[in-house]
């Protein structure tokens, strides 16, 4: 009797690490897959999204978990639809773009969000292990390596400046709009929350 239940507990840990490492995999593959369809059905937009205080504002305020634009490293190989929010809701389907706080989402930025080509800093959270594990090989970007964002109003390549690891509660990544730029972070190590990796690159070209 104790050798089933053994078995069972055995067979059960064995199910739920599949599930872990492969099934949340193709569950956020499935979802990227319907995100894709949807971004390439987004209407094209004449200039970045912005403040009214910079002119007048290009219509694109998606709801949780939409699609935003597309985030490409060759580096490492990634090519990811980024969906709007990073609640766990919205980070199972893809890496997600860090909205402002008057847009009803529970993790936010203060300063409002920034969007690519823009002014300020364009915040991007991605899973390092479960859900697709978008960010899995990001420890291999280094300074110099370009990251190419597509959008509904245009493409862009930022160029990575540097490469961090840091403590979550000494994260400092929200600046100013003086600087157009692009972050990544996820957890690092691998298989843990301890520290972050995060990635800084600036816009260099407008394709």
């Amino acid at each position: 009797m104790a050798g089933k239940l053994l078995l069972s507990a055995g067979a059960g840990v064995l199910l739920f690490v599949a599930w872990t490492l492969w099934g949340t995999g193709i569950y956020m593959e499935r979802h990227q897959e319907r995100l894709a369809r949807r971004f390439d059905a987004l209407p094209a937009l004449a200039r970045v999204p912005g403040p009214a205080a910079s002119g007048p504002r290009a219509r694109f305020d998606p709801a949780p978990g939409e699609p935003v634009f597309r985030l490409r490293i060759p580096a490492i190989g990634a090519d990811h639809v980024v969906v709007a929010g990073v609640d766990d809701a919205q980070l199972r389907t893809g890496p997600g773009h860090y909205p402002a706080c008057d847009e009803g989402f529970d993790e936010c930025i203060e300063l409002g969000e920034a969007w690519p080509g823009g002014a300020g800093r364009v915040v991007v959270a991605g899973h390092r292990t479960t859900y697709g594990a978008p960010f899995w090989d990001l420890d291999r970007v280094e300074p110099g390596d370009a990251l190419e964002v597509g959008t509904r109003w245009g493409d862009f390549v930022y160029r990575v400046t540097e490469v961090q690891v840091a403590r979550p509660d000494g994260l400092q990544l929200w600046v100013g709009d003086d600087v157009s730029e692009l972050v990544l972070t996820t957890c690092h190590p691998r298989f843990s929350a301890d520290r972050r990796l995060i990635v800084f690159a600036e816009l260099e070209d407008r394709r």
